[in-house]
């Protein structure tokens, strides 16, 4: 037992530190990420806003998209629609919800070169077309507060940014988003910590492809969405490119901004295994080191917190040396494991529920990440907005 128990105890010492270090991360991010509300005191940005959309198969949410974007209170913007190789209802029922709004705009995209993504290029197409001083590229599937825009264009203009993003909350309608989203958007930020995405000093870049808010100066200073024209994470290679010229920064906005990711298990995690892929810089050992984390924190520690307990139980009815100070110390681990979990799920706003699956999710997300690492290796293509992307790893 002797020996056991010693292994245990140091998992478990382990997994408190572990525990400690997340909730004062979450905690510390939590003081230093800026909310979309304080933009509402601010004086109003000057300008035309054009927010483009591109749009691959998206007749399941083009509808709210629309409703979102015309219930602003922001009236004067320009919203462009590109249909990027849609073969479904997309345009029919974009037109019948825009219902002859002249602010919205529609552009067929037909093709798409062949050193391009998908999304990129329709990016650029909108971009093309677009007048206005602000560019607002989000996604279809993304649904704004009637104060959304507005508030965030108050803080781009007082903060005098180059490009300004937001992170909304995702949705979570179904049992498989309940259980995995939180677990996968806590590896997603544990790569690039929001504490630290906003620092003046030596910052680490961040920004959110759904909602990506720059200056029509800086955007075309950076060379627009050709210079990232090859990545599937257009969103970090803009925020790492752009660091050092132009001022970043990113913005809570769970309360006023919502996203409907993916309809199926399948199409999430064909998506987050891309976002892996790319967020760990298309390298499998960053990716097995990832998943290796997730795995020991997620499912390791509680299981030796547990363990701890029962085993110092038993040994104290047996009088064994230590045995009550090991069943303290799986209790500790396990107290402050649960509160660590539950924290991370209050503070994405997901239900608490989705916390009692957290071992179980914590295995799906390591193996996505192994897998990722696999299809790097394999030359797997990566299918995405219509297209399969072999990706080289690095």
């Amino acid at each position: 037992m002797a020996t056991v128990g010693i292994f245990l105890a140091i998992l478990c010492v382990a997994s408190c530190l572990s525990s400690i270090v997340i909730l004062v991360r979450v905690i510390r991010a939590d003081f230093s990420v800026p909310r979309v509300r304080d933009g509402d005191n601010l004086p109003p940005a000057p300008g035309l806003l054009s927010i483009v959309i591109p749009a691959h198969n998206e007749e399941r949410v083009i509808e709210a998209s629309v409703r979102g974007l015309r219930a602003q209170t922001r009236r004067v913007f320009e919203a462009i629609y590109v249909l990027d190789r849609c073969t479904d209802r997309t345009r029919e029922r974009l037109v019948a919800a825009a219902e002859g709004d002249p602010r919205i705009r529609i552009l067929d995209n037909a093709a798409c070169p062949a050193d391009w993504a998908g999304k990129c290029n329709a990016c650029r197409v909108g971009a093309a077309s677009a007048t206005g001083e602000w560019l607002l590229f989000t996604d279809a599937d993304c649904r704004f507060a009637p104060d959304m825009i507005d508030s965030m264009l108050s803080i781009a203009h007082a903060r005098g940014t180059g490009l300004l993003s937001a992170l909304g909350r995702l949705t979570f309608e179904h049992h498989f988003e309940r259980m995995l989203q939180p677990v996968a958007t806590t590896m997603l930020l544990r790569a690039f910590p929001l504490d630290k995405a906003n620092r003046e000093h030596k910052p680490w870049p961040f920004a959110n492809g759904q909602f990506l808010l720059f200056t029509r100066t800086a955007y075309d200073q950076f060379g627009g969405h050709e210079a990232v024209k090859d990545a599937l994470l257009e969103d970090l290679a803009f925020a790492w490119g752009m660091k050092n010229q132009h001022r970043l920064g990113i913005v809570d906005a769970t309360r006023r901004m919502e996203v409907a990711m993916y309809d199926s298990l399948a199409a999430m995690r064909s998506g987050w295994t891309r976002i892996f892929i790319e967020s760990r810089r298309r390298k499998p050992i960053l990716l097995m080191q990832a998943a290796v984390e997730v795995f020991v924190v997620g499912v390791v520690f509680p299981i030796a917190a547990v363990l701890a307990m029962l085993l110092g139980t038993q040994g104290m009815y047996r009088d064994d040396s230590g045995a009550f100070e090991l069943a303290a110390l799986g209790a500790m681990s396990l107290a402050l494991a649960v509160s660590a979990i539950a924290f991370l799920h209050h503070r994405q706003r997901a239900p608490l529920v989705g916390a009692l699956a957290h071992p179980l999710a914590a295995c799906v997300v390591a193996y996505w990440l192994f897998d990722g690492a696999r299809m790097l290796r394999n030359r797997v293509p990566v299918r995405w907005g219509g297209r399969e992307y072999v990706l080289e790893p690095r």
